[in-house]
């Protein structure tokens, strides 16, 4: 797996206290900007979908919605 470097600076003694916390600063660094990543890509792909159903979409004609709930409500009785 491929990797970057990507340098942060935090307020002074913050690294301090994480590690006295037991709390490895690198890795939830790591995980936070690797999920942020994600959900930023995941976000612009939703984006791009619904513009693509606005796009090819167009709306129902008035009471098509009612009509269907209508026959499939006495086709089931």
């Amino acid at each position: 797996m491929d990797s970057e470097v990507i340098s942060i600076r935090v307020k002074g003694g913050t690294a301090d206290r994480l590690k006295k916390l037991g709390i490895n600063g690198s890795e939830k660094a790591r995980e936070y900007l690797e999920d942020l990543a994600w959900k930023a890509e995941a976000k612009k792909t939703l984006n791009e979908l619904e513009l693509l159903i606005k796009k090819h979409s167009k709306p129902s004609k008035p009471g098509f919605a009612l009509k269907f709930i209508r026959e499939d409500r006495y086709a089931t009785h």
